[in-house]
Order: structure tokens, then sequence, then C-alpha cells
């Protein structure tokens, strides 16, 4: 504990985090280092319960969606590219090719908010739900959905051992194409939603809603509470198709217009408005190019044709036994550098850390 105090962590975590790493002491958990584990505590150092059964959730729900396996079949592990090290995604199998056509978002590492944390983008309103609950695609498209979250919370770790400070990922949305028939399955966008809200604990800094209709209103306030915690739904801004950021309307109680044009998210208190760049806090310039932007591309999620469910590729054996011989190299979460790194090194991670 006195190491930690000397690093810089702030008092009121450093009781805490030293308690949580007590806890976890002897698990086979690759998520053990300080920053991670004050992830858990929700910003809130009194809430050292609540993190221990988010742990032990994580620690269960990791083996046994075989994660090691699930990320070998969607991308590979690089060093050599641009700085820090992260997933690609690059599906590896022929099943996996087959069903990424139909997914609908992109981890795009390229760009960066001004934190320096990575962007989620997905292209929800294009996903053709209906279509895939009707070829049974739901579980298949549940594993990219993991993958890119994974590949996303990576990311961010290995952002904040360079940084030496927490760092979190910016989400922008776009709902374009969503309809009052996306209630009927709300309990599919419950289980993509879990596998966030309960195993990737603090990772978002905002969450940007663009291109949303006017019945948005009514469907927000109905799948919302639903759908994500109350400490996310504080960092979600929605926006409309003019999302570039202008005078607007003012929101109401649940972050939505009053006005008649629902375009832009205001700041209840004041008369200032935020576009999509401001608010996710990146440059304009470097979004993908269906935003308007000069990035790399997210593709639109392809409509699921009748029939492919069962066209599907078998899995491979090695996809259920271990990785092909001539698999790119998967990252060893115990000989990551998340895990190896000295006591003395991984206190120092604290430094800088703003703690709440």
């Amino acid at each position: 504990m006195v190491e930690v105090i000397l690093a810089g962590l702030s008092m009121d975590f450093v009781a805490p985090v030293s308690e949580l790493e007590r806890f976890i002491q002897g698990w086979d958990f690759d998520l053990d280092d300080p920053l991670t584990l004050a992830r858990f505590l929700l910003g809130n150092p009194a809430s050292v319960e609540e993190a221990k059964l988010r742990l032990e959730e994580c620690r269960a729900w990791r083996p046994q969606v075989d994660l090691p396996r699930l990320m070998q079949r969607w991308g590979y592990w690089t060093t050599a590219e641009k700085p820090p090290p992260h997933w690609v995604w690059q599906p590896q199998t022929p099943r996996a090719a087959a069903v990424a056509p139909y997914f609908f978002g992109r981890c795009c590492p390229e760009l960066r908010t001004q934190s320096g944390g990575p962007v989620l983008v997905l292209r929800l309103g294009a996903f053709d739900l209906e279509g895939a609950l009707r070829e049974n695609l739901v579980e298949e498209l549940m594993e990219p959905w993991i993958f890119m979250v994974e590949q996303t919370f990576q990311l961010c770790r290995e952002v904040a051992f360079e940084k030496k400070r927490l760092v979190k990922l910016a989400c922008i949305v776009d709902i374009e194409g969503v309809s009052f028939t996306w209630l009927q399955h709300l309990s599919v966008l419950q289980q993509f939603a879990k596998a966030i809200n309960r195993h990737y604990p603090e990772m978002a800094q905002t969450l940007t809603v663009i291109r949303a209709p006017h019945i948005f209103t009514w469907l927000w306030e109905v799948a919302a509470p639903l759908l994500l915690e109350e400490m996310t739904l504080k960092k979600v801004a929605i926006l409309g198709h003019d999302f570039r950021g202008r005078p607007g309307p003012r929101l109401d109680r649940f972050g939505l217009s009053t006005g008649p044009l629902f375009s832009h998210r205001c700041h209840p208190q004041t008369s200032r408005c935020e576009g999509l760049a401001a608010h996710a806090g990146v440059a304009a310039a470097e979004l993908p190019s269906f935003l308007g932007g000069g990035g790399e591309e997210v593709p639109r999620p392809e409509l699921v044709p009748p029939g492919v469910g069962a066209r599907l590729p078998s899995r491979l054996h090695y996809e259920t036994t271990g990785a092909p011989a001539n698999s790119p190299e998967p990252k060893d979460p115990k000989a990551s550098k998340q895990t190896c790194r000295p006591l003395s090194q991984r206190l120092l991670l604290f430094t800088c850390w703003p703690c709440r």
C-alpha cells in the first residue's frame, strides 16, 4: 500500500485497489493490473463489494466464452504495426468470414480521441436484426461483437500503460433506419449490451448517437434503462441528421430534444450545443467517410438473405480444439506485459490518473 501511495494514487482509491489486489491473489486472471482493477470500482472508491462481484463474474465469463480462441477466429494480435500493440480485425476462418458481412461495427485503431482513447463505431440502424433472427445468426454475431469489444478494451489498456493514466473510448452509434419493430426484440439487444455492462467496466468516455429520427425520443425512454447502466446514460448525447453542431433545442430529463428539430445535444444549463466531433472528442476530418471524414471506412452491414444460416461453413476442428498451425501468434495473457510487469512498474501506472 505504501508503494501505491508513493506512486501518486489518490488516497480515496489506495485502499480499495489494494483490497481488490488481495481479493484476486492466486487467480488465473489476465486483468490484474491496478488501472484495470480500478475500473471495476466504477469511479466510486466505496463500491468495493460491487467490484468484487463484477470481478468474479468477469473471471467466470471469459473462459465461458472461450475468449482466446474466439479472438483467434476473428483477428490477430500484432506488435509490428503502428503502436501500441493491438488486435486487428480480420476473420481467420471460413465461418467467421461468412458471418462478417452482416456485422454492424468496428473498432477504429487509427482514430483517437483528444485524450488518446480509441473509437468504436456502430452502424446499428443498418443492422438487419430481423434477418439475423430469421436465420438464427444472433449467436454467431455475438462472436464479432465480443471480439470488437475486447479488441477496444485491450487497446484502452495498452494506451493506458503507455500514457500512465486511465484511458477510455468514444462510441459513435449511427441509428438511421431504427424503427418501432426493434422494441419487439429488446431481449436480443440486451444480450449484446450485457456483454459490455457486466464484463467491461468503466470503458466508455462518451456515447454519441447520431441520425436519430423523431420517434427515437419515445424509443429511448423505453429502451435506454434496459440496455445501459445508469453511469453510462450520463455519458450519452443524441444528435439528429445534422450532427455537426450548431445552435439547437434544449434537452429534457432524458437527454432528448424538447424542440421540433431534434438535432443536437445541448447542455441543460446553457445554450451551448455540441456536434459529433465535439462530444466524442475526435477530429471531424479523421472520422469514417460515411460520417463526412476522410478516415478508414466502417462498412455498412449487408441484409441477411434467406437461407444463409443453413449455408454457413461448418466449424473447423481447430476452432474448438486450438488454433491452426499457420495461424498468427495470439496474445498470451500470461505472457503479456499487463501481467508480467514488476510491481514497482505496475504501481507507476497510477501516476497522473485523476481519480474521481
